[in-house]
């Protein structure tokens, strides 16, 4: 019987083989029927489902399987990759990926894309345009877009041909269990195209899964850190220098550019400017480890060569930037704000072939066994996964021993890999130990009679929440999710305000500091003022009797064109202020505090600067109601200070704005418990956009004039005005002006009690 089978497909097969039009397809049938015939060998033969069990077990996530068909086409030379999701948000939507890479002809198509487990970029390591490492190794691209959709339109074209190939593939329906997946067939159509194009389209139909658009955030962040986004090591030595030179490989999802969403995450090289270290590691190709450190924060570096020998990684190098999250390690960047980004991209990752093997840093991956060790306080200095930015480059050339899974998330855990894990997290230890002691703190558990500084709060908290994330994975499992534990949440939120309070309290330390450094000078300069005051005030007294037995000796018609009144003026002017700043410094000198009666006060201050004012042609409008209206007790000296800064203010505002009305208008009134005193003036006005910053210390919008005795704005009359305000229970504001003014402020303080 066996025999006549054998005659009659051999017969059948002949007959196929003879006649004009073949049919391929029945001759692949009837090949498959005439080796099943040969009893004396045995083959291997694949089941059409196995394609879909590859796919959901090979590519388990949908990030992964867009991710590997990224890497297909940066192996491909192609420098831009537009990813286009159409009705993503349930199943059935289309995924479209497209490149500007070399494309395939018919026969790699046939022989490298159809082909499982092909060799060739084996036999290629690197692309055949700009030479890059080939990304892809075990062929899951075609995996991973049967993970993604039930249907495949592949469009190829190559530079030089004027006809492009389009293949389909219906993955459900034609890859069934019971059917050889060798017997599939998929007609390769030809359609036109211009010879100068070349690239891949793909059209991967009827998606399996909706895309949500929480879900883009992981894929975007898979793909971002698809190529180390921090990379700082120095290009290899081209072995060809005629090559083409990589122009680089740019991903656009959705119409947003992979640069741009990179900004918007802040995943941005001057991030790193903020580290306190940036710690590398190098094995040659003795297996001879090597260990550098440096801070430029600190001033400090240091080097060490590994104790072991690594002959199995091969050579290869890692870098990893060090945070520590405290204020006094931490500058130009909030304290909250670098923690958010350790907490979402901290971690060390590894980079074969240039790109990323997951799920290495990952937030919840801990394959240094980092946060294992911080967690147990086996070490007190900060060594966590998000401390560090890094990543390890290694490579299938230099590293054989290191080979992916079939999966592609993670390597083979062999004898290479457990030297590699030991290379890295020995280095980093002794790299933050290294800079613990520089800056003389605590490291291990086992240091006796150490004396450390104080922690801040947030610090003290983050131990809190190390140790309770111990016990809690200890009762709960490792795979418990911590950041919806309900104690560590509270503990997280409750660290987030103490963070928030501690950058509150820097930034006041900060203003704090520079209020005292200008108030130290203001004190000073007050006491030579005082002095100045003082001796001005006896020359004039001498100038006025010396100028009056002038005058006595001789005929006034013999002082020619010499005014009296001018010389009275000035000299009036000079003992106005001379007599200003006695009285002022006479008040200041004093602490007791009275009742300051306003009217007194606002035209005895006025009287002053009159010839001052006169001058500049600014007038002055004066009106306090009820005359008698007093304040409660507090400093004289402080409502002279009120009062001069208003006025110095308003006449740089007056002369800044060349108004032809030049005049002040102060009013002083009750309102409520409150004498309130309201200063208004013709000048420049305050913006709307800037009214919350001017009564900020050191905030100042005027430029320095020798001939104004408003003098320089330091940036501090406002900001005593409010202090002045607010250590007496009062309160200062900035309000619209009554018609003809263009600025009126508001100063507040309570009135007598016998007059409330």
């Amino acid at each position: 019987m066996p025999d006549n089978k054998l005659k009659d497909h051999r017969s059948k097969l002949q007959s196929e083989l003879a006649k004009t039009d073949i049919n391929f397809q029945e001759i692949a049938v009837l090949s498959q029927q005439l080796l099943e015939q040969d009893q004396e060998s045995l083959r291997f033969s694949i089941d059409a489902k196995h394609i879909h069990r590859l796919g959901f077990e090979l590519v388990g996530k949908q990030e992964t399987a867009l991710s590997e068909l990224i890497k297909n086409a940066y192996d491909a030379d192609a420098t831009e990759v537009i990813i286009e999701f159409k009705n993503y948000t349930k199943p059935g939507g289309q995924l479209v990926i497209q490149d500007d890479g070399h494309g395939m002809t018919a026969d790699q198509i046939r022989n490298n894309w159809m082909r499982i487990s092909t060799d060739d970029k084996v036999t290629n390591p690197v692309s055949p345009g700009y030479k890059r490492p080939r990304a892809g190794r075990k062929g899951i691209g075609r995996f991973a877009i049967e993970r993604l959709g039930k249907e495949l339109i592949l469009e190829t074209c190559v530079k030089g041909y004027n006809e492009g190939l389009r293949v389909q593939f219906n993955w459900d329906n034609d890859f069934r269990h019971g059917r050889d997946l060798s017997l599939i067939p998929h007609k390769l159509l030809k359609f036109q195209k211009n010879q100068h194009k070349s690239g891949t389209i793909l059209y991967i139909n009827d998606l399996r899964d909706r895309w949500p658009e929480a879900l883009f955030d992981r894929v975007w962040k898979s793909v971002l850190l698809l190529q180390p986004p921090f990379r700082i090591s120095p290009e290899k030595d081209r072995p060809d220098q005629e090559e083409a030179i990589d122009p680089g490989f740019r991903v656009s999802i959705n119409g947003k550019i992979g640069d741009e969403v990179a900004k918007e995450v802040s995943i941005d090289k001057n991030f790193l400017d903020h580290r306190l270290a940036v710690i590398t590691g190098t094995v040659d190709e003795n297996g001879k480890g090597e260990y550098n450190v440096k801070s430029e924060k600190l001033d400090f570096k240091d080097s060490d060569e590994a104790e072991n020998e690594y002959l199995l990684t091969g050579p290869l190098y890692f870098e990893a930037s060090y945070f520590i999250y405290a204020s006094d390690v931490i500058s130009g960047i909030s304290t909250r704000q670098a923690f958010k980004m350790g907490d979402i991209y901290g971690g060390i990752r590894i980079y074969r072939n240039g790109f990323r093997v997951l799920p290495y840093g990952e937030p919840r991956d801990d394959w240094l066994k980092l946060s294992f060790d911080t967690a147990r306080r086996n070490l007190l200095v900060p060594a966590n996964n998000f401390n560090f930015f890094g990543f390890v480059e290694i490579s299938s050339q230099d590293n054989i021993f290191l080979e992916e899974t079939s999966s592609r998330e993670g390597l083979v855990e062999n004898e290479a890999y457990e030297e590699l894990q030991d290379f890295i997290r020995t280095g980093l230890e002794w790299a933050v130990l290294r800079i613990a002691a520089f800056r003389k703190r605590k490291q291990k558990a086992s240091q006796k009679d150490f004396v450390s500084e104080l922690k801040k709060p947030s610090q003290s908290i983050q131990e809190v929440i190390n140790e309770v994330s111990v016990e809690v994975k200890a009762r709960l499992g490792d795979k418990t999710d911590l950041q919806k534990h309900s104690a560590v949440q509270r503990l997280e939120n409750l660290k987030q305000n103490i963070i928030a309070f501690e950058e509150r309290v820097e930034i006041r330390e900060s203003e704090f500091v520079q209020y005292e450094t200008m108030l130290r000078i203001l004190a000073s300069l007050g006491i030579s003022i005082s002095v100045f005051s003082h001796e001005v005030t006896g020359a004039l007294t001498s100038f006025k009797s010396s100028l009056k037995d002038f005058l006595s000796t001789i005929e006034l018609d013999e002082l020619g064109n010499i005014s009296l009144a001018e010389i009275n003026s000035v000299s009036n002017r000079l003992f106005d202020l001379s007599n200003y700043i006695t009285t002022l410094i006479s008040h200041s000198s004093t602490r007791d505090k009275t009742n300051i009666a306003l009217h007194s006060v606002i035209h005895s201050f006025i009287r002053q600067f009159d010839e001052y004012l006169n001058v500049r042609g600014i007038s002055f409008e004066v009106d306090v109601d009820p005359p008698f209206l007093r304040t409660h007790k507090m400093h004289r000296s402080e409502i002279d200070s009120v009062l001069f800064n208003f006025m110095t203010n308003s006449v740089k505002a007056i002369e800044r704005a060349k108004a032809e009305l030049r005049k002040i208008k102060i009013v002083a009134f009750k309102r409520d418990n409150f004498a309130v005193i309201s200063f208004q003036d013709t000048g420049t006005g305050i913006p709307e956009d800037v009214r919350d910053k001017i009564f900020d210390a050191f905030y100042t919008t005027t430029q320095f004039r020798g001939d104004e005795i408003a003098g320089p704005g330091t940036g501090l009359g406002l900001k005593i005005v409010r202090d002045i305000a607010e250590s007496n229970g009062g309160y200062v504001e900035c309000l619209e002006p009554e018609q003809g003014f263009n600025c009126r402020f508001n100063f507040a303080a309570p009135i007598a009690k016998e007059q409330r």
